[in-house]
């Protein structure tokens, strides 16, 4: 019942969207938009007006109501609704269409993909969900069970945009975080869906198949697809603005150019990185109108930029707001930050840049490959695999014949996305919105010249050898998580066997006061956690990054933070013999007594590195 109920609750908050979206849409009727684009461009519009709706409630400190998940069901079933009709019709299309053996295999191996991620995105967050437990789903947890907004000092990570973390609200209001994950699961499928839409209509019909393989089959977005993380997102938003924009150069449709920059604003609203889209978007839009000798006046261009920055603008005036820096914890040289320091600002770049392989110019030559080859130089949790698809694009890339300035507008749409990414942080997944335009447009270059055609069995090869991996690295996962959303096993023993600190959360739940304040060191994953608690490892913060000089100063700085008990995952804590600062008095506490175990006496791992939960003397 609790996976049926997760399948429901997300279902009908995408339902929600596509009826908000079709009805702020309804002005923008357009002969030549297919179902599945008008569907895609609806629910787009409408998912980020409900979480804008969120941000209201949240502001105004309404997110407790038990009627959110209400009203969003009942937006669901308006959105089923409105769509009822045209979805019938759509299958029934489908259903009576000719279709081609590749076609035919490409369905069923995305209908493979589909099922075998869904498995694991109904399942609760566990081990492999680390960012959802930390903040994701962590912080949105803060804020419903205060109301709403609040400034959360400990973690700089809750003054991040959060489009997407909005529309998990109603999931963590009735305790069904995996109906939280599945909005991010959908999200992938209409990220998918909009990549063969940008495929068929603006590069070359034959090509939307495989490149919808190439983009669903990636390992990455797989495992992103069963998480409550946020990047899908960002990819959705910024494939479906790149479409828009194309619509526009088609038809000159001014309308088409404000749901891009709606669009481009939300996408803004998922991650701070992404608002190196605004700039992107007017330089191509410029470039082309110039080129195509039409009029776009000065202030049409700007009017494009205030859409976007108003739009996006409520999440970086309330970071501001809380913290003096609308992009904190972020640029502190430029914008100062509260509760952060010029040390914890360069100590964190350095952490964003320690991803990849370097930042020089050999490193960019050989990324394609290096992405291939050596993905786990560019991200922090196992298996996250990129595939192939760069490194097979690059020769396309250079000696196809463009044809249109549309073609050559995406090409250098992704190869400013790449150095952007490149000078930024290197982590793969926050490469997903660029690897998402890179698929179709790659795909439709080859599809698109009669003299690649003997190279077109190669790509399919590589699409479906690299799917049929994504699907291999998952499936483990999907085993895992099988008996638990089919109700051979509850939540409890679920997690128990699949995230460390479950049991010891469990014991704090369960045995420690109502008044009590729990520090975490070697984790920040929070989320399952109903006492208040901070996260006290170096770097987090300022308060908990002070050099303390001795133990005595460090079990000050304990009690003037009312902390009454500590939870040590010593999994992620510094050996004894590597510890320094405070995470040397952590183990100096704890043999002088000042750190009692309460949970367990002896440490459960075999490696006598397990979570222990300690009172603070």
């Amino acid at each position: 019942m609790e996976s049926l109920a997760a399948v429901c609750l997300s279902g009908l908050l995408i339902l929600a969207g596509a009826g908000v979206g079709r009805i702020l849409r309804a002005f923008l009727e357009q002969q030549d938009e297919s179902l599945d684009e008008r569907f895609v461009y609806d629910t787009a519009l409408g998912l980020g007006t409900i979480s804008l709706l969120m941000f209201l409630l949240a502001a105004l400190q309404c997110l407790k109501c038990r009627w959110i998940p209400v009203v969003t069901c009942a937006l669901g079933v308006l959105g089923l609704g409105i769509w009822m009709p045209g979805i019938l019709a759509g299958i029934s299309r489908l259903l009576k269409r000719k279709r081609t053996k590749w076609q035919i295999l490409c369905v069923l191996l995305i209908l493979m993909l589909f099922l075998t991620a869904l498995i694991p995105a109904i399942a609760p967050p566990s081990m492999s969900d680390w960012d959802s437990l930390a903040y994701h789903l962590a912080v949105i947890k803060l804020w419903v069970n205060h109301g709403g907004f609040y400034y959360i000092d400990f973690a700089s990570h809750s003054n991040f945009p959060f489009l997407t973390e909005m529309l998990y609200v109603p999931g963590v209001i009735l305790n069904q975080p995996g109906a939280a994950k599945l909005v991010h699961f959908w999200i992938g499928v209409l990220l998918v869906l909009t990549v063969s839409i940008l495929a068929r209509r603006h590069i070359c019909r034959g090509c939307a198949w495989p490149s919808a393989v190439a983009v669903a089959g990636m390992p990455i977005v797989l495992w992103e697809a069963t998480t409550a993380y946020i990047d899908l997102a960002t990819a959705f938003y910024t494939v479906a603005s790149v479409s828009l924009l194309l619509n526009y150069f088609d038809t000159s449709d001014h309308r088409y150019v404000t749901l891009c920059a709606v669009l481009v604003g939300f996408a803004a609203s998922t991650k701070m990185t992404a608002l190196a889209l605004i700039p992107l978007f007017i330089i191509w839009l410029l470039a082309e109108v110039r080129a195509a000798e039409r009029r776009i006046s000065g202030r049409k261009a700007l009017r494009f930029v205030a859409i976007a920055l108003i739009v996006c603008s409520p999440w970086y005036v309330k970071t501001w707001i809380y913290t003096g820096n609308p992009v904190y914890p972020f640029f502190y040289e430029l914008f100062d930050g509260r509760d952060w320091s010029a040390e914890l600002a360069r100590n964190y770049s350095m952490l964003q840049r320690h991803f990849g392989l370097g930042h020089g110019t050999s490193a960019f030559v050989t990324l394609p490959f290096d992405l291939a080859f050596r993905s786990d130089a560019f991200y922090d949790t196992p298996g996250l695999y990129v595939g192939p698809l760069f490194l097979a694009a690059v020769p396309i890339l250079l000696v196809a014949r463009y044809g249109s300035r549309r073609l050559v507008g995406l090409l250098i749409f992704v190869l400013a996305q790449v150095l952007i990414w490149f000078a930024l942080t290197q982590q793969s997944r926050y490469l997903i919105p660029t690897l998402a335009v890179l698929a179709p447009l790659a795909t439709g270059l080859l599809w698109r010249e009669m003299r690649f055609q003997k190279a077109r069995p190669a790509w399919w090869a590589m699409v479906v050898a690299t799917a049929l991996f994504g699907l291999w690295t998952i499936l483990p996962a999907s085993k895992q998580a099988l008996p638990c959303v089919l109700g051979l096993q509850d939540r409890g023993e679920y997690l128990n066997n699949t995230l460390d600190i479950y049991p010891a959360v469990q014991f704090v739940n369960d045995n420690l006061p109502a008044n009590a304040k729990l520090a975490l060191f070697g984790d920040t994953r929070g989320f399952y956690l109903d006492c208040n608690y901070v996260w006290a490892d170096y770097g987090h913060n300022l308060r908990f990054s002070k050099h303390c000089r001795s133990l005595e100063d460090f079990m000050r700085l304990m009690k003037s933070e009312g902390i009454t008990h500590a939870l040590v995952n010593f999994r992620f804590f510094p050996d004894e013999k590597d510890a320094i600062g405070n995470a040397k008095f952590v183990y100096q506490a704890i043999w002088e007594g000042r750190f009692v175990p309460i949970y367990p006496i002896y440490p459960p791992s075999d490696d006598g590195r397990g979570v222990i939960v300690f009172r603070v003397k």
